[in-house]
């Protein structure tokens, strides 16, 4: 490149083909063209749908979905159109609802408290990092830190007991969490927590 320059600029000094390489030379990097412009905006456009769909669950960030408002997230879905809410679920038929099955919607219970979490299927779908919550109530994985894996490892349990206060107030906060933005479909009947009943 150095030595093309030399050139360039020994035959300018000698007069020959005088502006011919140095504009040829500068438009090569300076222009850019349509098709640069176009892969610009596409990986834009890239970008944000695969942000949309890592934030929101969807690549149009929910657009078409209508409002999205609080009213609207705990609304039962059309699976539950008919049913008397809230139900009582068993353990074993909560475990109907782990994902297992695509005709049914994912279920997840805290404190005996039970949310429809299907809307959220990326997260807590068979493939979801979430999966082993639903179809269960693993109050205690709650308890853990938002960054502690800690709650992972261990078995799932309902069983709040020796917790720290400030662990319980993880999982309620964790409860307040789904109360805002998931259906409550109902209670489990063998829960350790009878108060969730009563709150239903």
């Amino acid at each position: 490149m150095l030595r093309d320059r030399r050139k360039a600029k020994g035959s300018l000094e000698a007069g020959e083909g005088q502006n011919t390489l140095n504009e040829d030379d500068a438009s090569a990097r300076t222009q850019f063209t349509y098709g640069d412009v176009l892969r610009i905006i596409g990986g834009i456009l890239l970008l944000g749908l695969l942000t949309g769909r890592l934030i929101t669950g969807s690549v149009t960030w929910n657009l078409w979905r209508g409002s999205i408002s609080p009213a609207n997230l705990t609304e039962p879905s059309v699976y539950w159109t008919g049913q008397d809410l809230p139900r009582a679920f068993s353990m074993d038929q909560l475990q109907e609802f782990n994902g297992s099955r695509a005709d049914l919607p994912l279920l997840l219970a805290i404190q005996g408290q039970v949310f429809d979490v299907s809307r959220k299927s990326g997260m807590y779908g068979p493939r979801g990092p979430y999966n082993r919550l639903v179809g269960t109530d693993c109050s205690k994985a709650f308890s853990y830190g938002m960054w502690s894996m800690q709650g992972f490892r261990k078995p799932c349990s309902d069983d709040l007991s020796g917790l720290s206060d400030e662990a319980l107030q993880r999982v309620f906060d964790w409860v307040k969490f789904f109360q805002d933005r998931y259906p409550h479909i109902g209670y489990v009947i063998d829960s350790r927590f009878p108060q969730s009943r009563s709150e239903a």
